[in-house]
Formats: C-alpha cells, structure tokens, sequence
C-alpha cells in the first residue's frame, strides 16, 4: 500500500476515536446512557426527482422579457455610456489645457 493511503486510514481512525469521545461525553452531559456504537453506514443518496419540463418553462416565463424590451435597454446603455465617455474626454481636455496654461504662467 502507499504511503499516503496509510495516512488518510490512520486520520480516518482518529476521526472515528475523536467522534466516539464526543459522543461519550455528550451522553455524560446529558445524562443519557450511551448507545452501542454501530458501523457507520454511509448517507443514502436519493437522485433528485426528475422536473417535469412544465415546471421548468413556468420558471423560465417568470424572467423572460420582451425583445424589444431588451433591444431599448441595450440602446439606452449604449448612449449612456457615449455621453460619459464624451464627458470623461471633454474634462480631461479641459483638465490638461488648464494644467498646460497654468505650467506656463498664465
């Protein structure tokens, strides 16, 4: 066996030491006599059931939206950030014709 098997087995038997001592003392506090340990059995794996295509179109109707809806929101956006950048370059014009003028003392 490999070396790194050996260690995931001896964390696994630490694991399993540790959880019995927690349930040793969690009976203690309790005060509920402590149940004979059994073998662990691991979770039962349900698949989920499977969707009936009807309840996903009723879903997908809920956030569907008009093309052209979509279309003038898209235009809207565009234009809204034409005029920023257009604004954005204006004052950075603005900005460095008033820094070029005010380096030469004017």
């Amino acid at each position: 066996m490999s070396d790194r098997s050996d260690q995931l087995r001896r964390q696994r038997d630490l694991l399993r030491e540790h959880l019995a001592w927690l349930e040793r003392e969690i009976a203690a506090e309790s005060g509920t006599p402590l149940e004979a340990p059994t073998a662990w059995q691991p979770p039962s794996i349900n698949p989920p059931a499977p969707m009936d295509d009807r309840d996903a179109e009723a879903i997908l109707s809920e956030y569907r939206t008009q093309p052209t809806s979509i279309m003038r929101d898209t235009k809207r956006g565009c234009i809204l950030y034409f005029v920023v950048a257009l604004v954005l370059l204006f004052g950075g014009v603005l900005a460095f014709y008033a820094f070029a003028r005010s380096a030469r003392g004017h």
